[in-house]
């Protein structure tokens, strides 16, 4: 089931040089005159992990009915078809449309759902500072405390050499966990981040045409 919702989303290289393919050889086929909305989101691939975390908790939260992921997945059945764009959400629309679903509940339905993915982000981004705290913060808390010690006893030098020597090591070890667990964390976000803005920007875009197109 999650493989079927994320087709809805994620559109494969196949799907892309069909359509392309199909659009190319129909000479019905017209460029939209609705003004298309930017998309923003980054070209950076995305974290299939993450990805499939936030539709893991769309589909967890289902709506009962015909709501936006039906919606959704009239509208990708007609994606190959040599069709402009608004046809197509026009399409989708008064396949809803039979089944009681108006245009508020569409749009009320993508914030639904944008609500549940910023849950996860709120839940995601108290995760990461956690990990933050604990594998960056802290290891600088004590590189800091051993970086004091060595100061202390540097001016014992005679006596304390091999001590120092210690804690040295001890350093370039946490420095190296430090860098190793930022890196990791940022990584990470960034990771989610795309994922999220990927939904968030897709779910954008359907409202803003949906509002264009149905009226």
């Amino acid at each position: 089931m999650l493989k079927n919702l994320k087709s809805l989303f994620v559109t494969t290289e196949e799907e892309k040089s069909t359509t392309n393919s199909k659009a190319t050889k129909s000479p019905e086929n017209k460029p939209s005159d609705i003004p298309q909305s930017e998309n923003t989101v980054s070209s950076r691939p995305v974290d299939n992990n993450i990805l499939d975390r936030l539709l893991q908790a769309i589909e967890n939260n289902n709506q009962s009915g015909f709501d936006y992921l039906e919606y959704r997945r009239s509208l990708k059945s007609l994606a190959a078809l040599p069709m402009d764009e608004t046809v197509k959400f026009q399409s989708a629309y008064a396949t809803a449309s039979t089944m009681g679903v108006t245009l508020e509940k569409l749009l009320a339905s993508i914030e639904f759902y944008k609500k549940v993915l910023h849950n996860e982000e709120d839940t995601f981004k108290k995760a990461s500072k956690e990990q933050y705290v604990a594998g960056v913060e802290n290891k600088i808390k004590e590189k800091e405390k051993i970086n004091s010690v060595i100061k202390e006893k540097s001016l014992k030098i005679q006596k304390l050499t091999e001590e120092i020597r210690v804690h040295q090591t001890e350093m370039e070890q946490m420095g190296k966990q430090i860098e190793t667990g930022d890196t990791k964390i940022r990584e990470t976000t960034a990771n989610f981040d795309q994922a999220l803005q990927v939904l968030i920007s897709q779910m954008e875009q359907d409202a803003l045409k949906l509002k264009q197109y149905i009226k």
